[in-house]
């Protein structure tokens, strides 16, 4: 395929990404006092269930496609060999797209742990919510960055 035509169609699909995951953050991280026992009682309704599994798929799915489908790509748009996720993401700091490579490192082992750990303590897991909730924000930023120093 086309290497243009798998960027824009990449970019496209996060664009739809993007969208979804602001429009579940704010959906479910809608109280002014976010902490165990709002946690708590969000996970005690279904509607509470499906919004946080929401919000961690979209956070899980927008990370895969930025940093393993796009990343890549562009730095191959560059001229460059694209490397290791972490020496993809150190390069994009390099170049201004994102703020802290390290930072984006850890948001990847943030998702990890919304993903594929059960976590049982609802403090804790609200903390985790917390920090990816943040984390979606610079997520958003480094897409438009990425998208406009790809003038598409």
């Amino acid at each position: 395929m086309n290497p243009d035509l798998r960027i824009a169609q990449i970019i496209s699909v996060l664009e739809k990404e993007d969208a979804l995951l602001k429009g579940v953050s704010a959906r479910f991280f809608n109280q002014e006092k976010l902490d165990a026992e709002w946690l708590e009682n969000a996970l005690n309704t279904p509607d509470g269930i499906d919004r946080l599994e929401s919000f961690a798929a979209k956070f899980s799915r927008m990370q895969d496609m930025l940093i393993d489908k796009l990343l890549p790509l562009f730095l191959q748009h560059l001229g460059e060999i694209p490397k290791t996720a972490i020496d993809n993401l150190n390069r994009l700091e390099q170049l201004n797209i994102i703020d802290d490579a390290n930072s984006w490192a850890d948001m990847r082992q943030l998702r990890n742990k919304l993903v594929h750990e059960y976590v049982d303590d609802n403090q804790q897991l609200c903390e985790y919510l917390l920090l990816a909730k943040k984390f979606s924000a610079n997520l958003s930023a480094g897409f438009v960055n990425l998208k406009s120093a790809l003038q598409v």
